[in-house]
């Protein structure tokens, strides 16, 4: 029987980027081919709303019971895709997403890392040679750098930090989306660090 703990994962980071990122959409598709639309409902296309499935992903034991919650046949797990509605999303790659809203366009990627340990991590990168500092505040430009904003939402119960990043000034878009790589990968580092410590933590057993 294969392990559902890899899906109940992706389910996890689904969840929290539909139900945190305005006009996210999150379409799920069975493995018959049945799908349901996931969003806001003043977008016809969306049948359940992000707070309904964040509840139900958090209900659900493994993938086939959510399937019987949302009616679907999941005995493998479905497709997820992060799509938009009345927003333009683009997937970057490495769980980036660049997200264009109406007044500013952000870059938003997801973390197992607490919001905590995040801000530490943004805060770092300013001693990275060419990588300038991811801030959360408008006051925190300097020379020959990029004011930003970083914002961080923390989701407990998923167990994932949102984090959002945007420039202050359009001009700046190119360096923000830099940083914003640099962090994704600054915190893939520190979340395979963590789960490395983890591992070596677990006891050997010895055979005589």
């Amino acid at each position: 029987m294969p392990s559902t703990v890899p899906m109940a994962g992706t389910l996890q980071i689904a969840a929290a980027l539909v139900f945190h990122l305005p006009g996210a959409r999150l379409e799920l598709t069975s493995p018959s081919g049945d799908r349901c639309s996931i969003g806001p409902m003043t977008d016809p296309r969306c049948t359940l709303h992000p707070a309904e499935f964040r509840q139900l992903v958090l209900a659900a034991a493994n993938v086939p019971m959510l399937g019987t919650m949302l009616g679907l046949a999941l005995t493998e797990e479905p497709t997820l895709t992060l799509t938009s509605s009345g927003v333009d999303m683009e997937h970057l790659g490495g769980g980036l997403y660049r997200v264009a809203g109406c007044e500013t366009t952000s870059y938003a990627f997801t973390t197992s890392l607490p919001a905590g340990q995040v801000d530490d991590i943004l805060t770092s990168l300013n001693t990275v040679p060419d990588v300038e500092r991811a801030t959360d505040g408008p006051d925190a430009s300097h020379e020959e750098g990029v004011a930003m904003c970083a914002s961080l939402v923390r989701d407990d119960g998923l167990g994932v930090t949102l984090v959002a990043i945007n420039p202050l000034e359009v001009a700046d878009h190119p360096r923000c989306e830099a940083v914003a790589r640099a962090s994704v990968s600054a915190c893939l580092v520190a979340e395979m660090e963590q789960l490395t410590r983890g591992l070596d933590d677990v006891p050997s057993q010895t055979h005589y």
